[in-house]
């Protein structure tokens, strides 16, 4: 977990995959051309250097909420990882706020931009969101290629497929570490049998220890998956339902949250909410919560954003509120049924949500970029003590090794946590049923984390039998990239 403020903006970015040339016609109002300025700042081709844009354009009571390096980190974040966006289509509008349904120009996947000026002039910004969204039914994708997992390939396709050069990679992470880019671990296996594991940098750099491959690193929101299995094995008992409303098993939210909102919902972020990193309870006391209960206190008063099932926002809160659920049906605390029913059966010995002031070893220091006073890139040279919470949650934030991250992986697969009908309906994403006849997804899914010095990624090949694991206690996507350049090295589609 990461200081709130700007691991909102961290988070947005690790979600985007989305990106600005015009292609909708944007309104000609105050909102309007604030958009167009904030696209090609995204874009870089604007003239004005986004800090300078900033400080004219925002409003002090936007711009002073967040550290100017926080505001930074979504235009040169958004640049590095997604390249050029456009504009898909506008989704609302008015004279002061506008919503765009923006595309990258070089993958699949759309981003959601809310943005809202103030009603007197100059209209400087007040607020702005960048928030990922499901493509659009034009998009080409069909609803029977989103349940088989069909991206455009035949299943089973091998074509382009590679042996994979050992040595050549870690040559090249190798260098990457020499060269202050890359700190971590990589874990490759093909059909369950480990062809690549190594360690390179540093778990801390102040006394000189090497990470290994026993080194603990802090998954991020990779965790929101031991949380969706959780909620899984619970429907498999038969304790709870897809689309129960939260209300039957929380009394704490108000009717009109409690009777609208389904587990559905949480699990696939289209439940209302957002992010809770703005919230002023969470920002006063984060440094105190540590239980579900802790962040319940506050969650139960967050009002919905938008009609549930109507729309799609990255949601840290929406799987709080799961961890709430599991406790409530269980019977027990969260992180002990995690502990109980997915870590000990999958044999995952060195994984936990680990208190930061209590023991624990060989756990990485997380180093970030992110400076929080400064903007200038200090080579992973400050830790991200400043950003961590006191301890994981059911959003993210807990710690495993790579090797405990296979073991799950084949425990998964192996439908030893869930039986097949489940896990086959959490790998599709809970679309439909889980008396549907799901099978395995033909496609390669990306499971990824990130905060300030976090980065991960376990990435799923079920064409042919890869799984890639990548741990760095460097900013994301530090992690991604790597595992972004192994799955290319394979031919892996």
């Amino acid at each position: 977990m990461a200081r709130p403020r700007l691991l909102k903006s961290i988070i947005l970015i690790i979600c985007l995959a989305y990106g600005v040339g015009v292609a909708a016609e944007i309104p000609d109002t105050p909102a309007g051309n604030r958009a167009k300025e904030i696209i090609e700042l995204l874009n870089g081709s604007s003239a004005t250097k986004p800090e300078d844009y900033i400080k004219d354009n925002y409003s002090p009571t936007f711009r002073d909420a967040f550290p100017m390096a926080q505001h930074l980190s979504i235009f040169t974040s958004t640049a590095a990882l997604f390249g050029k966006l456009t504009v898909d289509s506008v989704s609302g509008s008015g004279d002061n706020e506008l919503k765009l349904d923006l595309k990258a120009e070089s993958k699949n996947a759309w981003l959601r931009l809310n943005l809202n000026v103030e009603p007197e002039k100059p209209h400087r910004i007040s607020s702005m969101m960048l928030a990922p969204m499901q493509p659009p039914e034009k998009s080409g994708i069909s609803q029977s290629d989103q349940k088989d997992g069909n991206t455009g390939s035949e299943s089973g396709e091998s074509q382009n497929l590679k042996p994979l050069d050992s040595e050549k990679l870690h040559q090249t992470l190798t260098q990457k570490a020499r060269n202050n880019e890359f700190s971590g671990t990589v874990l490759i296996s093909g059909n369950g049998d480990i062809v690549f594991h190594r360690a390179y940098g540093f778990a801390s750099k102040r006394f000189n220890e090497k990470n290994t491959l026993e080194t603990k690193y802090n998954l991020g929101s990779c965790n929101k998956l031991f949380t969706a299995i959780g909620i899984a094995r619970l429907m498999q008992e038969g304790l709870v339902s897809i689309d129960d409303l939260i209300g039957k098993y929380l009394d704490c939210f108000p009717g009109d949250v409690g009777s609208k909102v389904t587990i559905r919902h949480l699990l696939q972020m289209r439940a209302g909410w957002g992010d809770y990193w703005a919230n002023e309870y969470y920002l006063q006391n984060r440094n105190q919560l540590r239980d579900v209960s802790d962040y319940m206190e506050f969650i139960k008063d967050i009002p919905l954003d938008f009609e549930p099932g109507s729309n799609f926002q990255h949601c840290n809160t929406c799987y709080e509120v799961l961890g709430a659920i599991i406790e409530a049906v269980s019977g027990m605390d969260y992180f002990d049924y995690i502990r109980e029913y997915i870590y000990k059966p999958a044999g995952m010995e060195n994984s936990g949500s680990f208190d930061r002031d209590g023991p624990a070893e060989n756990l990485a220091v997380g180093y970030t970029n992110m400076n929080p006073l400064s903007t200038e890139d200090e080579k992973y040279a400050r830790t991200n003590d400043y950003f961590l919470s006191p301890r994981g949650t059911p959003a993210g934030g807990g710690y495993a090794t790579t090797g405990d991250l296979l073991k799950f992986e084949t425990a998964l697969k192996g439908y030893r946590l869930l039986d097949k009908k489940y896990t086959h309906f959490l790998l599709n994403r809970w679309e439909g049923s889980p008396d549907d006849d799901w099978g395995l997804p033909s496609r390669i899914a990306r499971t990824a984390g990130g905060a300030p010095g976090v980065s991960a990624e376990i990435v799923r090949d079920f064409n042919h039998g890869y799984t890639i694991i990548v741990l760095s206690n460097y900013d994301f996507p530090v992690a991604n990239d790597v595992s972004s350049e192994i799955i290319d090295d394979l031919g892996l589609k």
